[in-house]
Order: C-alpha cells, then sequence, then structure tokens
C-alpha cells in the first residue's frame, strides 16, 4: 500500500504542474510584463534598483521583450544595442537605444549606464497603462556635462593594448614556467577597420626520474596585420598578412599573404541582430621547417584559396553563431581543410531551450608534420603535432525550467 501511496503523490505533483503554469498565464494585470534577455546584465542589480517593474522569467508571459546584445568598438570599450521589442497589446511599438562603454570602465559604471537606459525604455510602455501615474520622473542634469563637446583626438582613433605575463608551478619532481608578451593596434572607423598585433610566448617544462632530466620547450611567435575597408553596406574588401614560428608544429618561419572580399546578405548596420556573410580569400604561403617534413621537404611555397561562410543572429527566440570554413592549396587539392565552428541556444517552448558548442575540423593538410616516428615523451608531453584526420570537440545540453514565472523578490543572504 506504501507503494501506491508513493505513486499517487508523484502522479499528482506531475499534475499539478500543468495547472500552476496555467495559473500562472492567467495571472494578467495591467501593469507591463518584462523579459530581460541580456547576458551581460546584472539582473539581481536590476530588480534591486527597479523593484516595482515586473520581470517575468518566460518570454511567452511577456508585453515586452528586452533583447540586449554588444559589439566591440574600435577603443577598447563595448557598445550595447537595449531592443525594447513590444508583444501582444505593444506590438509593433518597438524602441532600440545604444550605450556605449568606454575600455576603463568599471562592471559598476557598465550596469549603472545600462540601468539608466532601462529606466528610459519602460516609459513609452508604462505611459499606456493606468501605472504609469504611479511612476515619479526625476531627471537630473549632471552639472559638468551640460554641453557635449566635440573634443580634438590626439590619438587619431588608435588604440594601443601592451599585454605582458607570466606563471609557474615548482613541486620535487617537476617544474614549469611560460612567459608571454602581445602587443597590439587597432584602428577602427566606418571606413576602415586596422589591426596590427604581435605575440611571443615560450612554455618550459622539467621532469626528473631517478636522476633523468626530461624537458619540454615550446616557442610560438605571431605578428599580423590586418586591413578592411568597407566598400559600402555589405561589401567589404580586406588585406591580411602573417608572420609565424611555432616549435609544436616545426615551423621555423611562415609567412602568409591573402586579399578577400566578403559580402553580407543584410546590412552591416544591423550587424548587432543579425549577420549572414560570405568571404572569398586567395594567397599564399611559405613555411621554413625545423625538421624534415614526412614529404622530404624543408620549406614549402603554396598558394592556396578560402571560402567562408558565416551566420549570426540574437533574437528573441535564441542565439545562433556558426562558421564553415573551407581552404586548400592550388598544387594538391586532396590537401585541404574544413572546419565547423557553432554556437547556439535556441528556445524550443516557454519552458524548453537546447543549447550547444561544436567545434571540429576535418585535416588533411599537414604538410608540417616531420619525418620519423613519435617517442613516449612526445607523445605524454604533446613536444610535436600528431598526425590526424579530424578533430572535434563540443558541448549539449537541454535546460528545462518551471514554477514561478513572476517571482521578482531579491535575497542574497548567506
Amino acid at each position: 500500500m506504501k507503494y501506491l501511496f508513493l505513486i499517487a503523490i508523484f502522479c499528482s505533483f506531475f499534475i499539478a504542474i500543468p495547472n500552476i503554469i496555467y495559473s500562472q498565464e492567467e495571472n494578467n494585470n495591467n501593469a507591463p510584463n518584462f523579459f530581460l534577455d541580456c547576458e551581460e546584465c546584472d539582473f539581481i542589480f536590476v530588480r534591486q534598483k527597479l523593484p516595482f517593474i515586473s520581470f517575468v522569467r518566460d518570454p511567452k508571459l511577456a508585453d515586452v521583450h528586452l533583447l540586449v546584445s554588444h559589439s566591440d568598438t574600435g577603443s577598447g570599450g563595448k557598445k550595447f544595442f537595449l531592443n525594447f521589442i513590444g508583444l501582444g497589446k505593444f506590438e509593433g511599438q518597438d524602441y532600440q537605444y545604444e550605450f556605449i562603454a568606454g575600455q576603463s570602465d568599471t562592471d559598476d559604471d557598465i550596469r549603472n549606464g545600462l540601468l539608466n537606459f532601462l529606466k528610459v525604455g519602460i516609459l513609452p510602455y508604462y505611459s499606456k497603462t493606468k501605472f504609469f501615474k504611479e511612476l515619479e520622473i526625476d531627471i537630473k542634469e549632471k552639472s559638468d556635462k551640460t554641453t557635449i563637446k566635440l573634443q580634438d583626438d590626439p590619438w587619431k582613433k588608435w588604440v594601443f593594448q601592451i599585454e605582458s605575463g607570466g606563471e609557474f608551478q615548482k613541486e620535487e619532481s617537476q617544474n614549469e614556467y611560460s612567459l608571454r608578451t602581445e602587443i597590439r593596434s587597432d584602428k577602427i572607423t566606418d571606413a576602415w577597420k586596422t589591426r596590427m598585433e604581435a605575440s611571443y610566448e615560450i612554455n618550459r617544462e622539467n621532469y626528473f626520474d631517478d636522476g633523468e632530466r626530461i624537458t619540454n620547450n615550446q616557442d610560438e611567435t605571431q605578428i599580423q596585420a590586418n586591413f578592411i575597408k568597407s566598400l559600402n553596406s555589405r561589401w567589404s574588401l580586406g588585406m591580411f598578412a602573417e608572420y609565424s614560428a611555432n616549435t609544436y608544429l616545426n615551423i621555423s618561419n611562415s609567412f602568409s599573404f591573402d586579399g578577400a572580399v566578403e559580402y553580407n546578405f543584410y546590412s552591416w548596420e544591423e550587424s548587432n541582430r543579425r549577420v549572414f556573410s560570405l568571404a572569398y580569400a586567395a594567397g599564399f604561403n611559405s613555411f621554413d621547417y625545423k625538421k624534415e617534413t614526412i614529404f622530404g621537404k624543408m620549406n614549402d611555397y603554396l598558394p592556396f584559396e578560402a571560402t567562408r561562410i558565416r551566420l549570426e543572429l540574437v533574437q528573441p527566440w535564441g542565439t545562433v553563431e556558426t562558421s564553415l570554413e573551407g581552404r586548400h592549396f592550388f598544387n594538391d587539392f586532396s590537401k585541404y581543410r574544413l572546419t565547423l565552428d557553432s554556437e547556439f541556444s535556441v528556445r524550443l517552448t516557454k519552458q524548453l531551450s537546447v543549447y550547444s558548442e561544436i567545434a571540429s575540423e576535418i585535416i588533411h593538410d599537414q604538410l608540417y608534420l616531420p619525418k620519423g616516428d613519435s617517442s613516449v615523451e612526445d607523445l605524454l608531453l604533446k613536444r610535436r603535432k600528431l598526425a590526424t584526420t579530424y578533430e572535434i570537440s563540443g558541448e549539449i545540453g537541454i535546460r528545462f525550467t518551471f514554477g514561478s514565472a513572476f517571482n521578482n523578490v531579491v535575497n542574497e543572504r548567506f
């Protein structure tokens, strides 16, 4: 009998869930409900500062879907796009606001800046309800910001960044350390996007076994220069140059240069919400190898071409970022590489969403592999790249949520 009693309780619980959800959907007052779709927002902070706003957990119950996305600015900051999308009785009443955070802005500066635009964005919707008279609007002008003054920019929109650091670990039978230095300069305008960067990294590992010392020394150098010209609202032209040296890949020196053209099926002005672009590049690679390769060469000069298609969507139903790129060498079409990178989160139903991160490559262009067998130390310490025809990594899962969609109480005790 006790098992029948437990089964009855279990069934009653799952029968009650749809009724609870249904009753929440029917609990509709005239105050607008907002669904905040923002990865960068401090939701607890927002709810504390705007306790009178009804934020719902389910977008299907919202009168306004607030979708916040961002892009990096040329000065190293972030430009946020706050899209207020009216639903139901507010359908067609959409507004967009832009907030720019500087490179030196703290997290508190950013969340307060976003909060100010949230306050502005909710007013058009509250103004159409009887609850508008319950709001007290207080607009203050900062004493040192009474006017906007155009100032000369001595750096001419150039932004420079220098980064250097290292780490180490030591114990009785082993020690390791690494050092990395990176220098980058950017200049981004509507007409041009220019980036030059250089990095140098060393990794040293030492292992001791009965007086024997096993070492793993890895060095990597990379210098890049990118010049991208905006031709119009859809077309772009780019030139790319790179120098690299990589112990792990058996490359002593490598130079590459290519030109590329890109077409976006949407206007680039919509890039904060959607990008669907097709790019084609052609150029050459030259390689000097540290050790003789499996093809009996110490150097190579190889022309190549590549095509990439990219899709990025930030929409109320979810986000998608995926790209597919294929490249091959002209002298041997059997030497090619196909790369797929994909991240997405899609809301399937009110309570169910699916997410995934997948990176995969089909590899047939490892011309740099050194001749000879790999030792046990090479395998364990990853001192050299091994032959492979593919690489795959990823994560996939689902999210299911249910319960109160109207609970805006903040309690951070413990």
